[in-house]
């Protein structure tokens, strides 16, 4: 006796099972963390290498003057690099894009300053850029691409890496990217992943700063 119901399963938001929509806006959130973590190790390292640190060290600018001259820049590429990315993926890749622009925009900065003081704080501790480069490498840049969900799940990974998982930036990002992107939810879904990356760029910001100064200071 054939049945009455026709039971089909859908996926939601990827009904086609496209696997550009899955990961464009993932690799979107690994290339900022890359750039702007890389790119700001290099910067107080730099001076070191240069030899301009003592200048820098006998002029009268303070420590958060330093920080956030050394993070502008690279806060405005960084932006400019995700729209690049995003408008590439969806006039390319034909990936959805069904939340807010505006949204999406101020969440970018958070996780842009939360890349950021990564960064900062890296080239605060090192002493010549390939020892800045390495550290970005190993402490943030690789686990970023491991255990942030954007290759495997993380329900599928050890439970000891699921809970570094929760301290690495870009797992959170990718939560809110594809939020955004692919279900058009609104910060009502995405204020636990955004208040993590408030508090997180804040501490190592924080962090920095006063490792900068003790540096002027000692």
């Amino acid at each position: 006796m054939q049945s009455p119901v026709d039971i089909k399963p859908r996926i939601l938001y990827n009904p086609d099972l496209k696997s550009t929509d899955f990961i464009v806006p993932g690799l979107t959130v690994v290339i900022m963390m890359m750039i702007c973590t890389l790119l700001t190790s290099l910067t107080i390292a730099r001076e070191r290498e240069t030899g301009t640190m003592e200048q820098i060290l006998v002029s009268p600018i303070r420590p958060v003057e330093f920080i956030i001259g050394k993070i502008a820049p690279y806060t405005l590429l960084a932006l400019l690099d995700a729209a690049c990315i995003i408008g590439f993926s969806t006039l390319v890749f034909k990936v959805p894009f069904r939340g807010s622009v505006l949204l999406l925009l101020m969440l970018s900065i958070l996780f842009i300053f939360a890349a950021l003081s990564i960064g900062v704080l890296i080239s605060t501790r090192a002493k010549t850029q390939q020892e800045a480069m390495i550290a970005s490498n190993v402490t943030f840049e690789l686990p970023s691409l491991l255990l942030s969900g954007f290759i495997y799940p993380i329900s599928s990974l050890p439970i000891v890496l699921q809970i570094i998982s929760n301290f690495i930036p870009t797992r959170h990002f990718i939560i809110i990217n594809r939020g955004i992107m692919l279900k058009g939810v609104d910060f009502s879904a995405l204020y636990m992943q955004s208040l993590f990356l408030l508090l997180f760029a804040t501490a190592l910001l924080g962090i920095s700063v006063f490792r900068f100064k003790t540096n002027m200071e000692g």
